[in-house]
């Protein structure tokens, strides 16, 4: 009797296994399209090659749909499409092909002229050319004059694949007069540079920059003229993990930037040196059509060196802990003010950020997408890096809207209050180019 019903058992269990098995291998047949070809679609001005070389997907191969997914994304993040979509379409073989589809934004600013807003200098009416995508071969040039509370003429030339496989190169030549926004002087800066860039693989991104700078310092009265003449070495190496750019919704990203100044005039010789270091984590907590992600940053900025007045940094600004008043010279000379200055800078902030109007394309052909934001910041900033932990700490909160734009990335506007020693300040709004981080 005990057999039989060992014998009962092990016929049942043997079925329910044969049964889990065919469920699960049901379940799992799936049919994948062949892809004989690759195509793309919709690029009126830009070459082929500038977005086949972002593709990774084999042809004659199976359809792959996190490859091709990732390979949107790449030609995404080239910020001259508006739009970008793939598809597979079948073929007369019977297989099918991998088609993407792309839509190209405003790629050409013609001679204009436009004002434009800076946190330091305040506003200026600037005239330029600006091409993007500069004979559809995703290079960047402009010209820019401004005057105003910056002025300034200048000439840039980029290339992101100038040698193949991601080897950049960047060249700048800039003239710039303004105010100093909180020391009493008027600046008068030269540069030329050029940078270097190389990605390995599609994370670790590196750059070498070198500048010959030469500022000018000059008070009101003309009594007092400082001037400096430097060489200006900057590496760069990024771990870069976003897949979306202009709003990631995971990844990390890990950037150092490294600066060195050495005066080259005798008489004024000087060596001082910079470490800025950033991590920012960016996770979608809610897989919604219109997605909803956190993001963490921390960053740090050290000095070494020769430590004038001039290469003074300052706490409170849309970069570092939003909601502060923009720093003046009344701010840099009134004591209540002095906790915001230093050389040594730690600072962090959180924020959620929700897609209210996804990016898209409208019926018209423009360019439409809105993001809100939550934030709280806070940061501390020192003379001497032994000290930093020391000083009292500020924070930074508020909202604020992103909107993505044709060849800016991403206009930025923020409302934030600051609070320090138990007390809330009025608010300031802070507006820009390009997410805090």
């Amino acid at each position: 009797m005990l057999t039989l019903k060992v014998l009962k058992r092990s016929i049942l269990g043997l079925f329910l296994f044969i049964l889990i098995i065919s469920n699960v291998s049901f379940s799992n047949s799936v049919y994948l399209p062949f892809i004989e070809k690759i195509e793309i679609i919709g690029n009126t001005k830009t070459l082929d090659y500038v977005i086949r070389r972002e593709i990774k997907h084999e042809v004659l191969n199976l359809l792959d749909s996190l490859v091709a997914e990732q390979d949107r994304e790449r030609i995404e993040n080239l910020r001259i499409f508006s739009e970008v979509t793939w598809k597979t379409i079948p073929l007369d073989s019977e297989n099918f092909k991998l088609v993407f589809s792309v839509v190209e934004s405003i790629q050409n600013l013609p001679p204009s002229i436009l004002p434009t807003y800076d946190e330091k200098t305040g506003w200026s009416l600037n005239a330029g050319v600006l091409f993007t995508n500069f004979k559809g071969r995703n290079q960047s040039l402009s010209f820019n004059l401004s005057v105003g509370g910056k002025d300034t003429y200048g000439l840039i030339f980029s290339d992101p694949w100038i040698l193949g496989d991601h080897v950049s190169l960047r060249s700048e030549i800039d003239k710039s007069i303004y105010r100093h926004n909180f020391l009493d002087y008027n600046v008068e800066k030269d540069k030329v540079r050029i940078d270097f860039g190389k990605w390995f693989g599609e994370n670790i991104k590196t750059l070498i920059g070198f500048s010959i700078e030469s500022i000018k310092f000059k008070n009101e009265s003309l009594s007092t003229i400082l001037k400096t003449n430097y060489l200006s070495i900057n590496p760069v190496i990024k771990y870069d993990t976003r897949n979306i750019y202009w709003n990631p919704t995971k990844g990390i990203l890990w950037s150092n930037l490294f600066n060195s100044n050495r005066g080259i005039i005798n008489k004024n010789r000087f060596v001082n040196y910079s470490w800025k270091q950033s991590l920012s984590l960016y996770h979608e907590v809610i897989k919604l059509e219109k997605k909803v992600i956190i993001a963490f940053n921390g960053s740090y900025n050290f000095f070494w060196g020769k430590k004038d007045e001039i290469w003074l940094n300052y706490l409170g600004d849309s970069f570092t802990v939003r909601g502060w008043p923009l720093i003046s010279q009344s701010s840099y000379g009134s004591e209540s003010n002095e906790f915001r200055f230093g050389y040594e800078l730690l600072y962090g902030s959180v924020e959620l950020r929700k897609e209210i109007i996804p990016k898209k394309i409208t019926n018209y052909g423009t360019q439409i997408g809105l993001l809100g934001v939550l934030f709280i910041d806070v940061g501390s900033i020192s003379y001497n890096i032994l000290n930093l932990n020391e000083t009292p700490k500020i924070i930074g909160s508020g909202l604020g809207i992103r909107i993505p734009f044709p060849m800016l990335h991403v206009i930025r506007f923020d409302l934030g209050w600051g609070y320090r020693n138990g007390k809330w300040n009025k608010g300031t709004l802070h507006w820009g180019v390009s997410h805090k981080f």
